[in-house]
């Protein structure tokens, strides 16, 4: 109801600017009051599965490009996808597919290693498929030993350009403990990929 007599159905002293939250303004059939978070768009709404790759929140869960085309780590920019044991996975390690959209997005995957008195310990960290007009980089994280304490970023790799694949071999300490939590961010330093996603695998020398 027009409760301040200035032709709109708010109850503000202003001129018709308001947005009523009870009425669906686009016609997608749902209302601001019952979540929809761009009610000028048709192709944002809660009613949305997921998302799609066109830097909107379809599904009005917080996350922009974040679920498309049913990619099952997101959001692991909020949380770390757990990938599980490395030191117990098959001679192909963890092989992982992503997207990186939009550019500012992050993709984090947290993973255990073992590291056994007379193993040969490393952990080789691969990324392939990188968009063509992308450049993509890859960090290792030290997240927590044995002994409860964090490391740090322990090595990088940012060597290619657009499209060029990323390697990290890290070899641990030689005489220390190494085994622990592990975190591989993969990020952009350019450009996002929507047609296709990345290839991550990880495998360590000393477990295959």
């Amino acid at each position: 109801s027009d409760a301040d007599s200035d032709a709109d159905s708010d109850a503000d002293s202003d001129t018709d600017t308001d947005t009523d939250p009870d009425v669906d303004g686009d016609g997608d059939g749902w209302t601001p009051s019952e979540g929809d978070c761009d009610d000028g768009d048709v192709t944002v709404n809660p009613g949305i599965a997921v998302d799609t790759c066109d830097s909107k929140d379809n599904d009005c869960d917080g996350h922009t490009d974040e679920d498309f085309d049913g990619d099952e780590h997101e959001p692991n920019d909020v949380s770390p996808s757990d990938l599980g044991n490395l030191s117990e996975a098959e001679d192909e390690g963890f092989v992982v597919f992503g997207y990186l959209a939009p550019s500012s997005d992050i993709d984090v995957y947290r993973f255990y290693v073992e590291d056994g008195w007379w193993d040969v310990f490393d952990i080789e960290a691969s990324l392939t498929d990188v968009p063509a007009d992308a450049n993509y980089a890859l960090e290792l994280v030290f997240v927590e030993d044995s002994d409860g304490e964090a490391h740090g970023t322990v090595d990088e790799a940012d060597d290619g350009g657009d499209g060029e694949e990323e390697f990290i071999n890290y070899g641990g300490g030689i005489f220390g403990d190494d085994a622990g939590y592990y975190e591989v961010i993969v990020y952009s330093t350019g450009g996002q990929g929507c047609e296709s996603p990345y290839r991550l695998q990880l495998v360590t020398a000393g477990w295959r």
